[in-house]
């Protein structure tokens, strides 16, 4: 998780959700990638879980910023009656491309990490 002594004081909630996957991680990985501090709190209430991001409170507007930019800002819209099958089909084609994109940023993640140390140093030359 972020820098957890800066979060310690944290004083703003950023998100709020019912159960740890891909939506906390998306949300995760875009305040990393902005450098903003955060740590997240699971909340146990007799409903459930819940799960939060907290965030220190001068980094708030920057990090509903950072959430935004990254494609985590849609709301997610209440519907009237009944869906068509494409509706339906349309959000899990939805789904399963935010599951490959969230996939592909964590593989470039790991080779970033990686690829230096599997890179061969330049030979050494002593001049004689």
């Amino acid at each position: 998780m972020g820098n957890v002594a800066e979060a310690e004081e944290a004083a703003a909630v950023v998100f709020i959700c019912d159960r740890e996957g891909a939506a906390l991680e998306r949300r995760e990985r875009c305040l990393k990638l902005a450098g903003i501090a955060y740590r997240i709190q699971a909340e146990r209430r007799p409903s459930g879980t819940y799960y939060k991001i907290h965030v220190p409170g001068h980094d708030a507007v920057a990090a509903h910023l950072a959430l935004q930019m990254g494609g985590c800002g849609r709301a997610a819209k209440l519907r009237q009656g009944e869906n068509s099958w494409s509706a339906t089909l349309s959000d899990i084609v939805r789904a399963v491309w935010d599951e490959v994109a969230l996939l592909l940023g964590r593989v470039t993640d790991l080779v970033r990490g990686v690829a230096p140390r599997l890179l061969p140093r330049p030979a050494e030359t002593n001049p004689t």
